[in-house]
């Protein structure tokens, strides 16, 4: 999760705002509500972050109200665009994928909404919290960060398991319970159990789901994905 947004917005009587992104119907929809929000002056509507960036400094905009539908790097850059020329940023979420999530609540945006959330009530709020200093952040956005921060820390290099730990990871990272596991490898399940035990061990995990995910990560299970 990224750091306290250094951005806030200034509490202005006339404040300019730019909307970036996603379909042009969705656009407009956010530019009408914040036309009815008390403090906006005025409201323009860009085809993308990258215009958005150029249209700060021009237009001496305060915000910028920026849809993200997915993961996109060119979203990352235009806000580090719009935070240089001293903007803040509002990112509009369109996708709940919890892998997306989990990116955007890295990028370098001074607040974040879901686009379900919408509407003049909440936009108004958002708006307050970012005048304050405050960081709008929706509450799935909040548990998907949070869940990132308790991934175990990868190893500097990748730990070295033995070809029936390996075996095994494979296992287990199809859901196959010790039992089972021992099945495959023709072993006990108190040996099922030992390689296992050895294998959370070498990847700092406290159970078997996260040692999954880790090796996922690490790309330990890429042969078993082919």
């Amino acid at each position: 999760m990224r750091s306290t947004a250094v951005c806030s917005l200034c509490p202005v009587t006339s404040l300019h705002v730019l909307v970036a992104g996603g379909p042009k119907v969705l656009r407009r929809g956010i530019e009408a509500l914040l036309t009815e929000t008390d403090d906006v002056a005025e409201v323009v509507s860009v085809p993308d972050g990258a215009s958005a960036a150029a249209e700060v400094r021009r237009r001496s905009a305060e915000l910028v109200v920026l849809v993200c539908r997915g993961p996109d790097d060119a979203t990352e850059e235009a806000l580090c665009a719009i935070r240089a020329e001293g903007a803040t940023s509002l990112v509009i979420l369109g996708d709940s994928d919890p892998t997306f999530l989990e990116r955007a609540a890295r990028y370098p945006a001074d607040g974040f909404m879901m686009t379900e959330e919408l509407s003049e009530d909440s936009l108004s709020r958002a708006l307050d919290a970012l005048s304050r200093g405050e960081m709008p952040f929706p509450p799935v956005l909040g548990r998907i960060a949070l869940s990132a921060l308790r991934e175990p820390l990868l190893p500097l290099q990748q730990p070295v398991l033995s070809p029936r730990e390996r075996e095994t990871l494979v296992l287990l990272a199809m859901g196959l319970s010790n039992k089972e596991i021992g099945l495959r490898l023709d072993i006990t399940e108190h040996g099922a159990k030992r390689h296992v035990s050895r294998i959370l061990s070498k990847l700092n995990c406290s159970n078997r789901t996260m040692a999954a995910r880790t090796a996922h990560r690490m790309g330990l299970l890429a042969d078993a994905d082919r």
